[in-house]
């Protein structure tokens, strides 16, 4: 189902993306509507087997991760690059967008994506996503909880899938746990193996994983 992997992949996109390059007051509005009036919501609540300082390291370093995305062999598989200050993606679904970080506060980050979708199941359109990522400690890991919202840029396209919304959850809900539970085995190599995930990655991209990972605490 092509919403359940557009809101999986807002998901994914939270963990790749860099300081928001558009007028701030602009994206911070945007976000509000988004948050006010939504096409589609989602909300879920997953467990990281990661420590927050290696959770927030791992959100920092966003070309990093999206190459261990790929050598792991999680799915989609999307190619990322720097674009101004915020991030362009791609996806082999269909989806192209920017992505930007409007919030950063202790346990908390909001994000803003604009993009489009062209897939053969649906008509090609153009929206934005919100991502409200929310963390508090959970015994020796993290409870992440992640408020989606979508909006797309035609009226008439947003109320189809308003009307459509209690049909897709169930397949958001299946996707996005699909892809916390990729994200889950990355954190948990980053905390505790980070030799092993390197040794996965170019030696370039090595050398700075083990930078910013240089040992494994337990």
């Amino acid at each position: 189902m092509v919403w359940a992997r557009v809101l999986a992949y807002s998901l994914m996109l939270s963990c790749i993306v860099g300081t928001a390059g558009l007028a701030r007051e602009v994206m911070e509005a945007q976000v509000q509507l988004l948050v006010k009036a939504p096409d589609v919501t989602f909300s879920g609540t997953y467990d990281l087997p990661t420590r927050s300082d290696i959770f927030d390291k791992t959100l920092d370093a966003p070309m990093l991760l999206a190459r261990l995305w790929e050598v792991y062999q999680f799915s989609p598989v999307y190619k990322a690059r720097m674009q101004g200050e915020g991030i362009h993606v791609d996806d082999p679904t269909g989806i192209s967008g920017d992505v930007f970080l409007v919030e950063h506060s202790p346990n908390r980050r909001v994000y803003l994506g604009i993009g489009a979708l062209n897939h053969s199941l649906v008509p090609a359109f153009r929206g934005k996503m919100a991502l409200v990522l929310s963390t508090v400690p959970k015994g020796s890991g993290l409870s992440a909880r992640i408020d989606i919202f979508v909006r797309t840029d035609s009226r008439l396209l947003g109320l189809l899938t308003w009307a459509a919304a209690p049909l897709l959850r169930p397949r958001i809900e299946n996707r996005v746990t699909v892809n916390a539970g990729n994200m889950g085995t990355i954190l948990k190599d980053l905390s505790t193996e980070p030799q092993k995930a390197a040794a996965l990655l170019s030696k370039e991209d090595a050398a700075a994983l083990l930078k910013i990972f240089p040992a494994a605490k337990r």
